[in-house]
């Protein structure tokens, strides 16, 4: 017994004596990782189909000659496999079809000494020869109209400079062989879940794919679900929440379609509360955000001309009908079902989920502005219209003929046909500046504030004097359209907005960028790849 346990001892101490002695864990060596720096290259990366595609990399591993490292693009998905190069910068025409969706664009780093590898994916999206930019819709004969693309740095952001700015004229009748046979009186471009841009004239309206170079895919009748036999006027185009839910206003009644599961079509006319249609919309907005709004708040507002009143939009989503408001201001002298002599001219975006009414008496000439608060319950709450600004004091308000507003700031900008005015809404008696003046011979046929673009503008530094610096577009670009009738020329001049609130827009003009020349221009968007 006593050998038994002796010899248990001696391999105990055999075996921790082996353990103390081993040092082979000393002789490991931790490999160096492969480090990829693409200098902050976006993740989604967009390009026309036939356009070129330069992605700047610089991949290393320390210790390591750049010989031992090998390098694949690859690119995958939608029935491609292809490889695009076998350098670490890549530098390609990309001839794939084009696709809503992205492609896999895939970069493998090999470590050819020790078979170690490391790959960073991109997501490339190909669309038409077309980028992102500013469509434009204007006309040189008064009868038909055509569509121009500006592609540049205020409107795209793989731009940094303006040398690289281009136009591309006549897209609509180079791409659909003939012109818009009336004059463009709306256009808007929606992406979300899928990319689109829409074409409205007095007396059609079309679907044209940017992805297939804006050629027509759907006109008229094809865009309904009930087909129209007679009358077919076309009010505005307007789309919620920045889409994916699309309105228009056909004969003065709304329709309303989705886009989920390709839903191209529109339904039938909205109707009011009592199942009846008697109603003629000229002017209707809908809330740009927040598309889940509380039980009973307000999604929009349209102005019913047959009726001289506003009707209120119910949650997009949901089947209520239109309604008619149950409530005034607080004070009871706004009354959105009494309007009266006056006459709603335009409906704009303000700050914090409200809405801005521009109106006109018909009789005296007086313009008010009235708000409407979109969070408000018109069942239960009298808070529904929160402001009214009378605009006597605005020079030239008369002569008033294009408004703006955004949600960015309380300001309503007006504009005449040689002027541009901001309105200062902080008081019920605001404050009106000049803020713009056309060069001699020409007119001011329309203004836009662009409250989403990934553009940039150029402004001054005020940190150093004499150089530039970049600003972002979305809610700080103004667009003013000018016409000379004597040359038949048309211009956009992109008008910097300083700062947010006061209506502050640059009026020194070597600050402004002109595009153009153009024929009368009739309407402008900003066209989004996504």
């Amino acid at each position: 017994m006593k050998t038994k346990i002796f010899l248990g001892l001696v391999m105990i101490c055999f075996l921790l004596g082996s353990c103390f002695d081993d040092e082979s864990s000393k002789n490991v060596e931790f490999l160096k990782p492969i480090q990829i720096n693409d200098f902050s290259t976006s993740m989604e990366l967009y390009v026309s189909q036939g356009g070129r595609l330069k992605i700047k990399t610089l991949a290393y591993k320390e210790g390591m000659d750049d010989a031992a490292l090998s390098f694949e693009w690859k690119l995958q998905g939608h029935g491609q496999h292809e490889t695009l190069g076998n350098t670490m910068i890549l530098d390609t025409v990309i001839n794939v079809p084009m696709n809503r969706e992205a492609y896999s664009l895939l970069y493998t780093v090999t470590d050819t000494e020790n078979e170690l590898t490391v790959t960073k994916r991109y997501y490339l999206y190909v669309t038409g020869q077309y980028e992102a930019g500013l469509l434009v819709a204007d006309t040189k004969d008064e009868q038909t109209s055509d569509l121009h693309l500006i592609i540049g740095k205020n409107f795209n952001r793989n731009y940094s400079k303006h040398e690289d700015d281009r136009v591309f004229e006549n897209i609509y009748s180079i791409n659909n062989g003939t012109k818009i046979g009336e004059l463009v009186t709306d256009m808007k471009s929606v992406v979300a879940g899928y990319l689109e841009t829409s074409i409205a004239t007095e007396h059609s309206v079309e679907d044209l794919s940017p992805l297939d170079n804006f050629t027509v895919i759907r006109r008229n009748n094809d865009m309904f679900i009930k087909a129209f036999d007679g009358e077919f006027v076309v009010g505005g185009l307007n789309n919620c929440a920045r889409g994916p839910y699309d309105v228009i206003a056909v004969n003065g009644h709304i329709h309303k379609r989705t886009q989920y599961e390709e839903a191209t079509t529109y339904g039938v006319g909205m109707l009011l509360e009592d199942l009846t249609d008697d109603y003629y919309v000229t002017h209707y907005l809908y809330r740009p955000y927040n598309p889940y709004p509380g039980e009973g708040d307000l999604f929009g507002i349209a102005y019913d001309q047959k009726h001289h009143r506003f009707l209120a939009f119910p949650h997009f989503r949901s089947e209520d009908n239109l309604h008619i408001f149950r409530n005034t201001s607080a004070d009871g002298k706004q009354d959105p079902n009494q309007l009266g002599n006056k006459e709603c001219i335009y409906i704009g975006y303000g700050p914090n989920v409200t809405m801005y009414a521009v109106l006109k008496d018909s009789g005296t000439g007086l313009h008010e502005i009235w708000t409407f608060n979109m969070n408000a319950d018109d069942k239960n709450r009298p808070d529904v219209i929160t402001g009214c600004y009378i605009l006597d004091g605005c020079p030239d308000i008369e002569k008033a003929h294009k408004f703006q507003s955004q949600a960015m700031e309380e300001v309503m900008y007006y504009a005449t046909d040689d002027k541009v005015y901001a309105v200062l809404l902080t008081a019920s008696h605001p404050q009106v500046l000049p803020k713009y003046e056309v060069n001699p011979g020409e007119k001011i046929t329309g203004i836009q504030v662009v409250e989403y673009c990934e553009g940039k503008l150029e402004i001054p530094n005020t940190d150093k004097p004499g150089e530039l610096t970049d600003l972002g577009a979305s809610n700080h670009m103004m667009l003013v359209m000018t016409y000379n009738e004597t040359t038949r020329e048309g211009k956009v001049i992109v008008v910097p907005i300083l700062s947010l609130g006061t209506g502050d827009l640059i009026q020194d003009k070597a600050y402004h960028r002109e595009y153009g020349p153009f024929g009368r221009i009739l309407k402008t968007t900003c066209y989004h790849t996504r």
